[in-house]
């Protein structure tokens, strides 16, 4: 029994080593392919591409972060963080990371996170105007007016449109 249980795992591992079974070119498809499903809304498909292309390449931020997004959009959003942790390990630099993470932590009502996420984005993109807006949303829900407004208009100062975000913190005041 033991010895089926090792033979096992060796066999997983060795399918895990890198190297071995990975064919960028095939990878390269299925990103592309997995693109082109995530602008038509075809989000299930899209994962199932992204997935692949995971599987046929060596790790790759741009991969996880679509798919991360295709899952986002699923309201998958538990998987959606954990592979937006795996695109932060791999691109610590890449700001609209933090965003689309901040975006499925304020899903998940894990809000403290979501403005971590946020801030970070900022301190890379100190223009981020996105960023700015969603966590000026998620102070309100936190029930934090004063950081909101702050936000709020440093997001309009940078381009958002302040009646869209004003329906927006709304809505997350009331449902504070």
């Amino acid at each position: 029994m033991l010895g089926c249980m090792l033979e096992r795992f060796r066999r997983l591992f060795e399918r895990r080593r890198p190297g071995h079974g990975l064919d960028p070119g095939r990878a390269v498809e299925h990103y592309k392919r997995g693109v082109a499903l995530f602008e038509q809304k075809n989000w299930s498909r899209a994962e199932r591409e992204f997935s692949e292309a995971i599987r046929s390449s060596v790790p790759m931020a741009g991969t996880y972060h679509h798919r991360g997004s295709a899952f986002a959009e699923q309201g998958k959003h538990l998987e959606a963080v954990a592979d937006y942790d795996a695109a932060i390990r791999l691109r610590p630099d890449y700001a609209d990371i933090y965003v689309d993470r901040g975006n499925s932590y304020h899903a998940l009502e894990r809000n403290e996170h979501a403005v971590r996420d946020y801030s970070e984005a900022i301190r890379l993109r100190p223009d981020y105007a996105e960023a700015f807006a969603n966590r000026a949303v998620v102070h309100a829900a936190l029930g934090d007016s004063e950081a909101s407004r702050k936000d709020a208009d440093e997001a309009v100062a940078r381009g958002i449109d302040r009646a869209a975000l004003d329906a927006l913190l709304s809505d997350a005041e009331e449902s504070s």
